[in-house]
């Protein structure tokens, strides 16, 4: 059994290795959000903290374990960043795919006000979504967990989002390979066997370049 505390998580900043240009400066559900007052608080697993309105270079780290097991999987984390990164814009483009469509066929018909504020988002971010990311995702924490049965470590990269200002977004990876995506700490922080949750996932939602778990 591995021993691992859900309640009590580990918590500290760490440089971030990547996406350090993402930043969420605007809401696409509520109008008034870029007119916050923006704070000078790092970033934490918060999806409505107002700092995520710029760009920064740190993040949390979120850990379960009491010892320092996690460490060679932060090393090779960061050995691999360019790769990881690659990953993630590939899983970050497919989901954003997704929450266009969602938001032109289910939201934006109907609603005056959602279809003006939609109109100045695209005004400020761009009509094309490869310019949209980079402004609707911010990287704000990294959750190392270990799971059974070799006790390996699976990363689970916390975003903002501008999609959902509640619950954020999680993606799940096994070094550089993008296993699945939720809430934000949803598939890392409630113990159990974190693989057969990513495979669950995996069975309603498959994007290119995610690694099948069979």
């Amino acid at each position: 059994m591995i021993e691992q505390d859900f309640e009590n998580p580990r918590l500290w900043e760490i440089p971030k290795p990547f996406l350090i240009d993402f930043f969420v400066p605007y809401s696409v559900y509520d109008s008034t959000f870029h007119q916050w007052k923006m704070t000078s608080d790092p970033a934490p697993l918060d999806p409505c903290c107002t700092s995520c309105r710029v760009a920064d270079d740190h993040l949390m780290l979120c850990v379960y374990v009491g010892d320092e097991s996690y460490q060679p999987a932060l090393d090779s984390l960061i050995e691999q960043a360019a790769e990881i990164e690659s990953a993630l814009k590939v899983k970050l483009g497919a989901l954003h795919q997704r929450y266009l469509a969602q938001h032109e066929e289910e939201n934006l018909p109907g609603m005056p006000d959602w279809q003006r504020h939609w109109a100045f988002l695209l005004s400020e971010l761009g009509e094309e979504p490869e310019a949209q990311i980079p402004r609707m995702y911010k990287l704000t924490g990294i959750s190392l967990v270990r799971c059974d049965p070799a006790g390996e470590y699976l990363a689970g990269y916390e975003f903002q989002t501008a999609w959902d200002m509640d619950h954020g977004i999680e993606i799940l990876m096994r070094g550089s390979h993008v296993l699945a995506s939720g809430a934000m700490l949803e598939l890392t922080s409630t113990g159990g066997a974190v693989l057969d949750r990513a495979k669950a996932t995996q069975a309603f939602f498959m994007d290119p370049g995610d690694l099948p778990l069979n």
